[in-house]
């Protein structure tokens, strides 16, 4: 391991399941040059082929169910922000769901400094990133440590 490679910054992509094979494909980039990176993992009640879709038998569970899911889900991915150094939004055409709203908050209320692929129009959203960056520009942030 070079010594570099020691100050290389975590990263977690956060975004809406409509951009997730965008997610998968920037992960793998950042993952190629040695950066740590977290990429979100479809709960098993989202299609795995259509992620940002939900499989039929998530409406014959009990709410309760699928709610203590959805829930855990979002546990275990707070925690991942609070292993990174970075947080980047994928937010093609500044597309920000609600899912994605809450991961940024928590975030921001964690210290993390968050940057974003696309500009975002509401500016109270828009005023938690610290820049709008290209995965390119993003690789060259976490390689700086």
């Amino acid at each position: 391991m070079m010594e570099s490679d020691l100050f290389m910054k975590k990263v977690c992509l956060i975004g809406s399941f409509r951009f997730y094979s965008d997610m998968l494909n920037i992960g793998r980039m950042l993952c190629s040059v040695g950066i740590d990176c977290w990429v979100p993992q479809p709960s098993k009640y989202r299609d795995s082929d259509e992620p940002s879709k939900f499989l039929p038998l998530s409406q014959s569970e009990p709410k309760e169910v699928v709610s203590r899911d959805a829930l855990e889900c979002t546990m275990r991915y707070f925690r991942k922000i609070d292993e990174s150094d970075i947080v980047y939004v994928v937010d093609k055409g500044g597309y920000v769901g609600k899912s994605t709203l809450l991961d940024m908050g928590y975030a921001c209320a964690r210290n993390k400094v968050i940057y974003a692929l696309e500009p975002i129009d509401d500016l109270a959203v828009m005023s938690l990133i610290k820049a709008v960056i290209s995965s390119e520009r993003l690789i060259q942030t976490a390689q700086q440590g």
